[in-house]
């Protein structure tokens, strides 16, 4: 069965006649004849009665009827479904950001996004570099921003998308306040105020070991 025989079907079923059924669906009509009667031979019976002064439905033809339409119905769906995600309208994104990135970073991002895809239904939640990538591992998400740069799967795509800076502060008399940089391993020994989720906690730490 072929979706050009359920409509040929569905539209003879309206218009009862195989000209007009042909004309409507733009075929000739023994394309539509032999259309119907594969359709018939695949079914096991006549779908119609073809009498001389009209052409009618037999009760197989009344029985399937429904399905078939139904099935042209979901067909239709399926496809401005496809539609709708090839052009972008209405099409949820589910967006991942760590949540130790400052919404600076990625407002702009944001806002030019749904200001060239307006149907963008975009869905954003925060965790950690970890957790974000195994989300977009298992289909959880269709992107993430975060920052993990040692540990990235080699089943993602990624781009970088801006840099930042780490500032210390120290007192003046600190033995590190006169240089002009701190190198991470330098601080081996001080005390430090772990952030909560750092992502490049991990590599810190094999830096003081």
């Amino acid at each position: 069965m072929e979706m050009h025989q359920i409509r040929y079907f569905l539209t003879l079923c309206e218009e009862l006649n195989f000209t007009r059924a042909a004309q409507k669906c733009h075929v000739a009509q023994p394309a539509l004849t032999r259309a119907i009667k594969l359709l018939e031979e695949e079914f096991g019976g006549l779908l119609f009665h073809r009498e001389r002064a009209r052409t009618h439905l037999s009760e197989l033809g009344q029985a399937v009827r429904p399905y078939l339409d139904e099935v042209q119905r979901q067909s239709q769906q399926a496809k401005n479904l496809a539609t709708s995600l090839i052009e972008l309208k209405s099409t949820p994104l589910k967006l991942g950001v760590m949540c130790t990135i400052g919404p600076g970073n990625f407002v702009g991002l944001l806002s030019n996004l749904q200001a060239q895809h307006p149907g963008i239904e975009l869905q954003i939640m925060d965790a950690s570099a970890a957790d974000l990538q195994a989300r977009l591992l298992d289909g959880g998400l269709e992107a993430a921003i975060y920052c993990w740069p040692d540990q990235i799967d080699d089943r993602l795509h990624y781009l970088p998308l801006f840099r930042e800076q780490f500032f210390i502060v120290l007192g003046q008399r600190h033995r590190l306040a006169a240089n002009n940089a701190v190198r991470v391993a330098d601080l081996n020994g001080e005390r430090y105020l772990n952030r909560i989720n750092c992502g490049r906690l991990p590599a810190w730490r094999e830096l003081y070991r």
